[in-house]
């Protein structure tokens, strides 16, 4: 019977070292190596950068208040759809307006502000609705059973709304922002177009009277 050299045994253990070695690398944890575990696994970052907490906050200009008047100002101009003209004169919360075609057609508002609206009445029952819209302010106005619409601007003096009252006459003026005028002389029942104005000098002969014209303010008992 034949005996295994010593060599051959020696052999036959490293070849199954080796595979045993072999067998056990294959067989281990992924990412494990001969010379250490892999550090620690960095947390994945957003592309995006860091996610925002909290969305903005609207800004108070989006819900702008509404509009309000100047304590005081003056609104002239004319009438849409007519030969008219038109004035309008606030102060604090009080307001007053004229309206007239130059010949024989007049007629005077009185009535309160409230924010960028104001809602004025004649003696006889004739309305005028009016908003701010920016700078300018529209409305419509009753004059004869008739409404008419209006857009008019502020009026820098000496355009604006005048007014003098004597013993039997009263006038109106609406003194545009290009200087021209438009307005009425009453006595009684009887109307015609009013006097030139000089609004730097605002004195007025009518019917052997000299009257005195002034500025209308709007808180005027008209």
């Amino acid at each position: 019977m034949k005996h295994r050299s010593p060599l051959v045994t020696l052999a036959a253990v490293a070849l199954a070292f080796v595979i045993m070695f072999t067998v056990n690398m294959l067989s281990g944890p992924p990412g494990s190596s001969s010379t250490g575990s892999a550090g620690p696994t960095a947390a994945p970052t957003s592309a995006a950068g860091p996610q925002q907490t909290a969305s903005a906050t609207p800004s108070a200009s989006e819900t702008p208040e509404d509009s309000e008047f100047p304590e005081q100002v003056v609104y002239a101009g004319r009438t849409d759809d007519g030969p008219a003209a038109i004035a309008v004169a606030v102060l604090g919360n009080q307001a007053a307006a004229y309206v007239c075609d130059g010949r024989n057609v007049e007629s005077w508002f009185r009535g309160t502000v409230e924010g960028g609206r104001l809602s004025l009445k004649s003696k006889s029952g004739e309305a005028l609705q009016a908003e701010l819209d920016g700078d300018h302010l529209k409305g419509t106005v009753q004059i004869k059973n008739d409404t008419q619409k209006f857009e008019i601007n502020e009026a820098s003096r000496p355009a604006g709304l005048y007014r003098a009252r004597g013993s039997k006459t009263t006038i109106g003026w609406i003194v545009l922002e290009d200087g021209s005028q438009v307005g009425v002389h009453t006595t009684g029942a009887d109307s015609s177009a009013a006097p030139q104005l000089d609004p730097d000098n605002p004195q007025v002969m009518v019917d052997g009277e000299s009257l005195d014209a002034a500025a209308v303010k709007g808180d005027e008992d008209l």
